[in-house]
């Protein structure tokens, strides 16, 4: 049975509170970050030609590839891959605008941007993630010695935003990077993976058991990170392991 007056009581402790939210942490332009809801057309732009949708992508990895490329069991990337998660998803390419906003994001005067793009990547793959049925949401961490240099870690934030769209649990640190390794980016894909091994461990092993995880990043080029972190998941007790990520740099 529905009441009128407790309805509209809702509603209105509901818009008193998103005002207070948005007095508190203005809303920003994904593109700009000036202190208002757009969608780029303020900046002279749609995003859609800023950030380009991604037509075709590897079910496996979600890295583009060409057309009428069958690719349920991997594209020219991960083919010969031994990846552990299930499906990665990613908003777009790792160029142009959409590496210049991860970049930024990086940096501790980004952090705006966070919130923004993981909600551009929510709509661009929103079928995906609401028949993921995801119980827990879960970023990729750093080192201890890396958030000393940092304000935040850029994958908490998207991390955090997609928890709220999802209505899904969101932890921060469940999952922690207990090995300093050499940054991925000057390393070779064979030494990528030796990099990494036993660099992550969770530290409630319960928390996990019998979960399906979406693990979350900023940028995915190897896929070597977001294995060992799904390996330790996994042997942790989780069931089922997806990636999402803003985007898909190329191998080198």
């Amino acid at each position: 049975m529905k009441y009128p007056g407790i309805e509209r009581l809702r509603r209105f402790s509901t818009r008193w509170l998103q005002t207070g939210r948005n007095f508190m942490y203005p809303p920003r332009c994904t593109l700009c970050g000036i202190e208002a809801v757009c969608t780029g057309v303020s900046c002279g732009e749609q995003i859609e030609d800023i950030v380009p949708v991604l037509t075709r992508v590897c079910q496996r990895c979600g890295a583009p590839v060409g057309p009428h490329l069958e690719t349920s069991g991997g594209c020219i990337d991960c083919r010969n891959e031994k990846f552990e998660f299930k499906r990665a998803v990613a908003l777009g390419k790792y160029e142009g605008a959409l590496q210049e906003f991860i970049l930024n994001l990086k940096q501790n005067h980004g952090a705006y941007l966070g919130g923004g793009l993981a909600n551009l990547l929510f709509y661009r793959n929103q079928n995906f993630f609401e028949q993921l049925g995801a119980n827990l949401i879960v970023p990729v961490p750093l080192h201890w010695t890396s958030r000393l240099r940092r304000s935040h870690n850029p994958a908490s934030i998207i991390a955090e935003a997609l928890s709220h769209r999802l209505q899904a649990k969101y932890s921060g640190n469940i999952l922690a990077k207990q090995k300093k390794t050499p940054p991925q980016t000057s390393l070779s894909p064979q030494n990528r993976r030796t990099n990494l091994r036993d660099a992550f461990r969770v530290r409630r092993p319960g928390r996990v058991k019998d979960l399906s995880i979406l693990l979350v990043d900023d940028v995915m080029t190897t896929g070597s990170t977001a294995n060992a972190a799904t390996r330790a998941l996994l042997k942790a007790g989780a069931s089922e392991i997806n990636i999402a990520v803003i985007a898909r740099a190329p191998r080198i």
